[in-house]
């Protein structure tokens, strides 16, 4: 092996190197972006549960009118077997 393939060699080594830690961090970023998603949404949701809880406490009648609604919708969607 020659002077020249063995700086081939380097170089090719040096070039996956860089590509390995470029990714690493990438997926550093989008492992970090996937956690800040994910707190936003189970925010999101605790909100959602938390502001339904009020209105049916605030009016029961209503949510059992609203519930029976969908629930009739939902079985005329739903195929029978």
């Amino acid at each position: 092996m020659g002077a020249e393939d063995l700086m081939k060699w380097v170089l090719a080594l040096l070039t996956l190197a860089l590509a390995t830690l470029a990714l690493e961090e990438r997926g550093r970023e989008v492992a970090g972006d996937a956690r800040q998603a994910y707190s936003e949404a189970t925010d999101q949701a605790r909100e959602a549960t938390e502001t339904l809880t009020h209105s049916v406490r605030q009016q029961p009648l209503w949510a059992l009118v609203v519930a029976a609604i969908l629930g009739y919708v939902l079985a005329r969607l739903v195929p029978r077997r």
